[in-house]
């Protein structure tokens, strides 16, 4: 090989074929370009033609300097010029040190693509460490060839771990240990090491560094982009403050991103870092979805944070009528300054705040309650609302409520007095099954009188002995075994009772801090339902239900996952085998996230025997496929000026125009089109020999959208509906900007229904209730925002066996009060403007949530049941290509008016009520022909 500076020469020899330039310069000068073509004209004009130009003799100068430069251009290629070469490769081994924990997922395509290159450029055998993946694997350093190793290292991903030095070096010191008995030698000294660090000093960077010396020079590489860590989350009243721990080559702002269970980003934020937090603000609605927060510039497992129940805010309502004159004397002043810093208190009446949908209600001590009160409270806590009652003197005025967890004495029992003895009133340890678990309880703490349940007779069966004893709980007790804390499960929701005063009538608990830390569990338990609560309960194992990855994106566990003993979670810390993640069982849920409290991430200090390197090493590249297509568009340009010397360009352009004008009925000439064809075949280079990345096939892509269906069983039917939802999704790519991925059939029973924005459901002919276990999962997507389109197809039956087979899908499901689609609805304009919405039959009708009932719901205003009976799907399978639309813009067919009503749905789902903001207005009275402010 040659070389010249940066530049190599692999095949010197065929620059040989620069000496004949000079014979190609005399034969090309000699001949002269073809004649020059001039249309004869007639005998008459001949005498006007006036030749101011004649054919050269030779070729023009500036020609043949051209046709030398592409020449060499072409000989330079078949030489193989290879840019930085390698002009004395290294035989000695190379030992690659890869820190491929989540502190590297920022900058992981920098990195692997840079170790994957110096593996690919050995000369001798390859080994590997990577310092997060050998924690807990007894794993052998293999020799690998340089194409093997570049191989693994770009199919490696960073894990959601820290790096741990000390386990690679424990890898390294029992490979030098075992090298003698290896057939290679094994690892020994004479190496070449390189090592891709994430420039953060881990316990054990030292120690690594000096046994990597004793095998040879050690090189080191540290990324230019650094992670961001979430150590902290403090709850505040208008929003969360964050902890964040950035490495040396982080950014110094970041990016913070809220994002609900679903994976959707809720808000985003750019905050600096600071030492007392970065505080990003969020509205208490929003807060009340989100499921975590997390670093949304620098992706890494480290930069998101879960948020248990203790972190969410709640949305209570404390239920007095007046505000109290002297507070102080009050339970629902104490119960105020107890549950704010936790919570969205708003303190009013009780008709108020059940209209408000709160999440929690207290109710300080009451007693008879008036029936509608009675009524509205009852249907808050069926339906899934937490109802804490406190006891006093007016709760004995009705043991016997069925809003207690169960009934209570005519009076109340003192537990502590002058009389008593030293433990009187003294609260237990809590059960470790108690929601109390863990918390201690201060010798202060003392309880004078509570309110006792009313204890079951022997001879009790039946309704009696259950409404006393199934199901009730007891969270707390005194140490002589009163109860002190109760609840009981009511429909939906739970009944929460504290046995006795929030205030200091019947206690000195509300002078502690152990009633601020009970309320804020109890709390917690109105959060845990859409988020998990770090609240371990029992000694069930805990297993893994969603963890993360290195980039902190969540996916399912694999088969190898260990769960965790209830026992252990203190002080765990995230392994291969238990990632960080949610876990789950036995009713309890823990979360153990990636990047511990007390992380730190300081910068690497200099190490003994290890040599900085500012920047990579410049590797190999070939040159060869530049010049080649440098060389062929001069080729392509070399044709089109000979074509234009001979005169010939303008008869092929001018003939090429009489033809598009219709003059000329023969074909077109051949030449422009082989230049055109060969010029898009060459200029289409590879951007590398070695670097070309793969892409993902953009219909299958992570922003498509999916339709998805429910499957019924019967496989007519379902095959029906796939098709006619692939005909919908081809008719969404063509004429919008939604990119739809494949169709996909679902059983709610197994699948996940929150992965896909609406999902369609078209009915059998045959009367049959839904399975349970469908009905509950499609019944819990409408209520977490999902969209299920319903397709009765009763427009082609009776009315009778219409309303019997809708009736019956349905049943189980809770589907919200419907009405058909009123005049203005946003699926009337959600992209095409419908005053009707034919199917396979042109009378269809639809049904969606009505508008008092939608403006109620916490779905922004979205109907979560759409109801026809249109037969859409026969139609949308028959979805004209391309559309045929009249002269006026009107569908000349059924099918197309079908395939107008299934788009519209489709961005109904997934925009909302976009379309009714008032801002619109204009444009769309433009588009029917009035003007605003004019009738039409």
């Amino acid at each position: 090989m040659w070389t010249f500076g940066p530049l190599g020469i692999a095949t010197p020899l065929a620059l040989l074929g620069l000496l004949a330039l000079p014979v190609i310069w005399l034969i090309i000068r000699a001949l002269p370009p073809a004649p020059s073509t001039q249309m004869f004209p007639p005998a008459a004009l001949l005498a006007r033609v006036a030749q101011t130009e004649e054919t050269p003799a030779k070729a023009p100068i500036w020609l043949v300097w051209f046709r030398m430069i592409l020449l060499a251009l072409l000989v330079t290629g078949f030489s193989g010029p290879v840019l930085n070469p390698v002009t004395q490769p290294d035989p000695r081994p190379l030992l690659i040190v890869l820190d491929d924990g989540w502190t590297s997922a920022p900058a992981w395509a920098e990195i692997s693509k840079e170790a994957a290159r110096s593996a690919e450029a050995a000369r001798g055998p390859v080994r590997i460490v990577m310092t997060a993946s050998t924690q807990g694997k007894e794993t052998t350093l293999e020799a690998l060839s340089p194409k093997a190793a570049a191989a693994r290292i770009l199919a490696a991903q960073p894990q959601p771990l820290l790096p741990d030095p000390n386990k690679a070096r424990d890898q390294i010191n029992a490979a030098v240990r075992t090298a003698p008995n290896t057939p290679d030698r094994g690892l020994t000294s004479g190496q070449r090491i390189v090592w891709f660090s994430d420039g953060i000093s881990h316990a054990g960077s030292q120690e690594l560094a000096k046994a990597l010396s004793t095998l040879g020079p050690v090189k080191l590489r540290t990324p230019s982009v650094g992670a961001v860590a979430i150590s902290r989350v403090m709850t505040m009243a208008d929003g969360y403050r964050l902890t964040l721990v950035a490495a040396p080559a982080a950014a110094a702002s970041s990016r913070l991103e809220a994002i609900n269970s679903k994976g959707q980003v809720l808000r985003q934020s750019s905050q600096a870092r600071s030492p007392v937090g970065a505080d990003f603000a969020l509205e208490s609605v929003v807060m009340g979805d989100v499921a975590a927060l997390r670093v949304g510039d620098v992706r890494a497992a480290g930069g998101v944070f879960l948020l248990d129940a203790f972190d969410r805010r709640v949305r209570a309502g404390l239920i007095t009528e007046r505000r109290d004159d002297q507070p102080l004397l009050s339970d629902a002043h104490y119960l105020e300054s107890a549950l704010k810093p936790y919570a969205d208190l708003t303190r009013s009446s009780l008709d108020r705040l059940v209209d408000s949908r709160l999440d929690v209600l207290i109710l300080p001590d009451a007693g008879d309650l008036s029936p509608p009160d009675q009524a509205r409270l009852t249907s808050f806590v069926e339906d899934g609302g937490l109802l804490i009652r406190t006891a006093g003197p007016k709760i004995l005025a009705s043991p016997d409520n069925p809003l207690l967890p169960s009934p209570l004495l005519g009076e109340a029992r003192t537990v502590r007095g002058a009389m008593s003895w030293d433990d009187g009133g003294k609260i237990a340890a809590f059960e470790p099954n108690s929601p109390f678990a863990g918390l201690i309880v201060a010798n202060d703490a003392r309880v004078n009188q509570v309110v006792v349940a009313a204890p079951t007779n022997r001879g009790d069966t039946g309704a009696q002995a259950s409404k006393t004893d199934i199901g009730l709980e007891i969270w707390a007790r005194l140490v002589d075994g009163t109860p002190l804390v109760s609840a009981r499960r009511f429909g939906k929701g739970m009944i929460v009772l504290f046995h006795t005063t929030a205030g200091p009538a019947w206690s000195d608990v509300a002078f502690s801090g152990l009633q601020v830390e009970m309320f804020r569990r109890v709390l917690a338990r109105a959060a845990s339902s859409a988020i998990p609560a770090n609240i371990v309960t029992g000694t069930s194992p805990l297993k893994p239900v969603l963890v993360l990855d290195g980039y902190g994106n969540f996916r399912t566990p694999e088969p190898g996952m260990r769960a965790i003993r209830p026992e252990n979670v203190a002080g765990l810390r995230p392994s291969l085998t238990q990632p960080p993640g949610i876990y789950e069982g036995g009713g309890a849920r823990w979360i153990l996230q990636a990047a511990a409290p007390d992380v730190r991430l300081p910068p690497l200090a200099n190490l003994p025997g290890v040599t900085r390197a500012a920047r990579a090493d410049p590797q190999p590249r070939e040159l060869a496929p530049i010049f080649f297509g440098i060389g062929m568009i001069l080729v392509l340009i070399d044709l089109v000026l000979s074509l234009l010397l001979a005169g010939k360009l303008n008869l092929y352009l001018r003939d090429m125009f009489r033809r598009l004008s219709g003059l000329v009925p023969k074909p077109p000439p051949v030449t422009p089109l082989i230049l055109i064809a060969t010029l898009v075949m060459f200029t289409s280079l590879p951007q590398s020999g070695w670097a070309q990345t793969s892409q993902s096939n953009p219909a299958t892509g992570p922003g498509d959208v999916s339709l998805a269906y429910v499957k019924t069983g019967d496989a007519a039917l379902d095959g029906r509906t796939q098709r006619g939802l692939e005909g919908l999704s081809r008719a969404l790519r063509e004429r919008t900007s939604v990119a739809t991925g494949p169709v996909i059939g679902l059983d709610p029973a197994r699948d996940d229904l929150a992965l896909y924005p609406i999902v369609f459901w078209t009915l059998g002919e045959t009367v049959s209730d839904t399975r349970p276990e469908v009905a509950q999962a499609l019944d819990r997507y409408m209520k977490t925002g999902g969209v299920l389109f319903v397709d009765t197809r009763g427009a082609g039956r009776t009315p009778a066996a219409a309303r019997q087979v809708t009736r019956a899908a349905l049943r189980g499901i809770e589907a919200p009060p419907l009405a058909q689609v009123p005049e203005g609805h946003v699926l009337t304009k959600a992209f095409y403007i419908l005053q009707r919405f034919p199917g396979r039959y042109p009378d269809a009708k639809l049904w969606v949530e009505t508008e008092a009932s939608a403006a109620a719901s916490a779905n922004d205003g979205v109907s979560p049941l759409i109801l026809g009976d249109g037969d859409w799907v026969a139609a949308w399978s028959r979805a004209p290509r391309p559309p045929q639309p009249r002269f006026d813009g009107r569908p000349t067919s059924n099918d197309e008016w079908a395939v107008r009503v299934g788009i519209n749905i489709v961005l109904y789902a997934l925009t909302g009520n976009y379309k009714a903001d008032q801002v619109h207005m204009p444009a769309l009275l433009q588009r029917m022909g009035t003007r605003p402010g004019k009738k039409p």
